[in-house]
């Protein structure tokens, strides 16, 4: 620590750099290596406390790595933190530092600012399987990325109510163990092995564990299926409209309109779709079925057995609304089709899930705005132009 900032030394002391990481030009009197983390605080005079969280990457960059092109640094395990949701209004008077993210930090070291060409960073479970591709980053030097050690948020169909649990719109935990990071650096591939570790104040046992796993998995699974049919159902009700509007009073309108009235009530006995938004309090299929993974996704413990039961009934509530929906295109669409044949309109068709999955699989990988926005449509509702006065 010196009068102007902080300084560290990888070779004894021979050469040093200032080490910025946030901390501005300002008299350093006291350094400390927390014993437990490995974080350094550093002392300020007139700035207060600074922490640099685990020293371990540092620690492990010996001259081999500075020489390397790219090298991935050692870090510590990453503690799945018991899993909480606050809110507060704490005004001026609050000058408690930032908690660090629930997310393993992933690093690695970078000779020269990648410039030209891809660079990304893939997140691989024990069996080699793919769970998360993240934008690595570029600067030259040393790379924190952060994997927020949980699968991307599960798809919600847009409806007219809100889903009130913030564990709603987030994805299910990844289990504790080794993980694989993988870096490519255009024609170069780099790999490294870090480790989850539960919370040490956390009582579960590791068979209750695998049960809150096994059963945020299956409802995970289960509100994709549902969305997959809600929109299915929202995307060939809206292609209904739209071919009979233009045809005008043609009697094949009237049946489009029909048809496409009947999956208007079919939708509406999935999702809440009553004008008047929150107001109405009206809960359907989604809306029962996201509250409880939720809460369920919210606790690593075992799930109750209420929930086991919950989770039973309303996957058979899921399955027969997807039995109906498709019994109802195949009576309706070969007639219809044909019909539209006739005219030389294009045929209704619904989305295949295959097709499904790919578009929301591309999705995924935009910018990090699409998706809090995404998050915030979903969460409030501002999804579905056909529900009449959502939107405002």
């Amino acid at each position: 620590g010196t009068e102007w900032g902080l300084y560290g030394s990888l070779d004894g002391g021979r050469q040093w750099a200032q080490i910025k990481a946030g901390i501005p030009n300002v008299a350093v009197r006291d350094l400390a290596i927390h014993p437990r983390e490995g974080d350094l605080l550093v002392a300020t005079h007139g700035r207060g406390i600074y922490v640099i969280d685990d020293l371990s990457p540092l620690r492990s960059l010996t001259r081999d790595k500075l020489a390397a092109d790219a090298a991935f640094l050692s870090t510590r395990p990453s503690v799945l933190s018991i899993p909480r949701q606050e809110q507060r209004f704490a005004g001026s008077a609050d000058w408690a530092g930032d908690e660090l993210p629930e997310a393993a930090i992933i690093t690695y070291y970078l000779k020269k600012r990648h410039l030209i060409g891809d660079l990304k960073l893939e997140i691989l479970d024990a069996q080699g399987k793919v769970l998360s591709t993240i934008n690595g980053g570029r600067r030259r030097g040393i790379n924190r990325v952060e994997w927020p050690m949980r699968l991307k948020g599960p798809k919600l169909p847009p409806a007219s109510n809100l889903v009130p649990n913030f564990f709603a719109f987030v994805g299910p935990r990844a289990a504790s163990g080794p993980y694989t990071a993988r870096l490519t650096k255009n024609k170069e591939v780099y790999t490294t092995t870090f480790t989850l570790v539960p919370d040490p104040r956390a009582t579960h046992t590791v068979e209750e564990r695998a049960e809150q796993v096994a059963l945020v998995n299956r409802l995970y699974a289960d509100l994709n299926d549902l969305t997959y049919t809600v929109e299915g159902i929202q995307s060939v009700r809206d292609s209904a409209r739209a071919r009979a509007k233009g045809l005008g009073k043609d009697a094949l309108a009237t049946k489009l309109n029909a048809f496409a009235d009947q999956l208007e009530t079919l939708r509406g006995k999935l999702v809440a779709a009553k004008e008047g938004g929150r107001l109405t309090g009206e809960e359907q299929l989604r809306e029962q079925l996201g509250d409880l993974y939720g809460k369920v996704n919210g606790y690593d413990g075992k799930p109750t057995g209420g929930q086991k039961s919950l989770a039973a009934v309303l996957e058979g509530e899921l399955k027969k609304g997807t039995a109906e929906f498709d019994a109802l295109l195949a009576k309706s669409l070969p007639a219809l089709n044909a019909g539209l044949a006739g005219k030389k309109l294009p045929a209704l068709e619904r989305e295949t899930r295959a097709a499904w999955d790919k578009r929301n699989e591309d999705a995924s990988g935009q910018g990090g705005g699409k998706k809090l926005i995404e998050a915030l449509t979903q969460a409030y509702g501002f999804g579905d132009a056909a529900a009449a006065g959502e939107r405002d």
